[in-house]
């Protein structure tokens, strides 16, 4: 049984890297993309550490694929502080419960925070004022890409939400 439910969530999280890839060509503008929404999904489903590979592996692929244009460190800062803001939410998720409504809003405030106030500073130094401009973007698409995963997590079936092979969070 063991060995099922590993490959069950090896499954699950392969399908939600691919749905990453197909996010990240879903552009906003430069390398900011649909690429979160398969992440924060993974990180309410599978925990905090998928959710944080998930992250990181959707921003630098969304990166990659629009060139890099703001340089490969300033994108390695940026998938680090996706694979934090992942990690949180799914923490977040995990230790005070999924399907509280207190918890989904503290959760997305969380992941906002972490993705756009905390991270456009952290960039500063790299980037210098030109970071301020995708600050509307970046909160637009952080947006999006929240509201998103929350929508497609109340669809799931109660069966999906709650299988066996899942972080124990239903």
């Amino acid at each position: 049984m063991g060995n099922n439910r590993a490959l069950k969530r090896l499954t699950l999280t392969a399908l939600l890297l691919a749905l990453c890839v197909i996010g990240a060509n879903v552009k906003i503008m430069g390398s900011i993309a649909l690429d979160s929404a398969p992440a924060f999904l993974g990180a309410i489903m599978l925990g905090p550490w998928i959710g944080a590979l998930l992250g990181l592996f959707g921003h630098l692929t969304s990166a990659m694929l629009a060139g890099f244009p703001l340089t490969l460190p300033v994108h390695l800062v940026v998938g680090f502080m996706m694979g934090v803001c992942m990690f949180a939410v799914g923490w977040i998720r995990k230790r005070f419960g999924v399907n509280k409504l207190g918890v989904i809003i503290l959760s997305d405030i969380v992941g906002y925070i972490i993705n756009v106030p905390i991270e456009v500073p952290l960039l500063y130094p790299l980037l210098k004022g030109t970071i301020f401009a995708l600050f509307i973007p970046l909160t637009i698409a952080t947006i999006v890409n929240i509201v998103l995963c929350e929508v497609l997590y109340a669809v799931l079936p109660a069966r999906v939400k709650q299988a066996d092979f899942l972080e124990g969070m239903a």
